[in-house]
């Protein structure tokens, strides 16, 4: 275990001083605009995640008319889809978001259009599921356009192979484009897992959102999340907008990475380097940082 640790801290040594030489190549001016733009890390990308112990989840693509089956086991399998428009009668757009299969049948009969017959239905967000129909006439708007009343469409053959894997509490992420500041993930044995109640839930997504927002994702402690059928209602949970996220994102001085690393009983000031205190030599000045970025507050020293 001391071995593990001290492997651990001398990587976060490493990456934290090479970051550092950096940073300060860049406050002292010594790189030109070109060099300064590339040095910074473009965080744009960086997401939330979600976790499932399910071994499948669901991701759907309003913006392609794709679905997206991912297994724990096998990989990414794709299927087109058609979703709801507005252009029909009764008819309303498929709705974004994060939600599970909440129920499952093999057949079902729409009350509200004419007792048409949905065959293996996977319903996660109300009244709004996955299912094929009979006949083959809407084949050729699958993966190409929207011409639903609002659910996901599938041909027959993919709806019974996802029918057979998916379950209760599988995942469905609907997005359009890559539009989505939170994705899914599958859970890891020996890791722990926070599971929160729906209300808990969606206001620490809400708060997780703000901190990418604000470029302050990386300060903060986030546990991981687990969802299923039992926190995440057929409301679903907000998927958040990708174009809101600062690509700027501030991280804690290194010399904190380094005390979180090390053993509880060993204090950072017992840290010495070629006979210097470590954090005399690199100590930061006492201010008020409530409303200053961290990284600023960093490359000032």
């Amino acid at each position: 275990m001391n071995s593990l640790k001290s492997i651990l801290f001398i990587l976060t040594l490493s990456i934290s001083c090479i970051a550092n030489a950096q940073m300060m190549r860049i406050s002292n001016g010594l790189t030109n605009s070109n060099e300064k733009a590339e040095s910074i890390p473009d965080y744009s990308k960086l997401k939330d995640t979600l976790y499932t112990d399910k071994d499948y989840f669901i991701e759907i693509d309003l913006n392609t008319q794709m679905g997206y089956l991912h297994s724990r086991f096998e990989g990414i399998r794709e299927f087109g889809i058609s979703s709801g428009t507005t252009r029909l009668k009764d008819g309303i757009k498929t709705n974004e978001g994060v939600f599970v299969i909440q129920f499952k049948s093999p057949r079902m009969h729409s009350v509200q259009f004419d007792s048409t017959l949905m065959l293996n239905w996977m319903g996660f967000n109300y009244g709004i599921g996955f299912h094929a129909l009979l006949g083959n006439s809407y084949y050729k708007y699958l993966g190409v356009k929207v011409s639903s009343h609002g659910c996901v469409r599938v041909s027959r053959e993919d709806a019974k192979d996802i029918y057979s894997k998916v379950s209760v509490g599988t995942p469905v992420l609907v997005r359009s484009g890559n539009n989505n500041a939170v994705a899914i993930a599958f859970t890891n044995k020996g890791e722990y897992f926070s599971y929160l109640s729906y209300g808990e839930l969606k206001g620490s997504l809400n708060e997780r959102f703000r901190h990418l927002y604000n470029g302050n994702y990386l300060l903060k402690n986030h546990p991981k999340l687990r969802i299923d059928q039992g926190n995440v209602t057929h409301a679903g949970l907000p998927i958040g907008s990708s174009g809101k996220i600062h690509r700027w994102q501030a991280f804690k001085p290194f010399y904190k990475f380094i005390a979180n690393s090390l053993p509880v009983s060993k204090k950072p000031e017992q840290i010495k380097f070629a006979g210097n205190s470590y954090l005399k030599k690199f100590r930061l000045k006492k201010i008020a940082a409530s409303n200053i970025n961290p990284v600023q507050v960093y490359l000032s020293e």
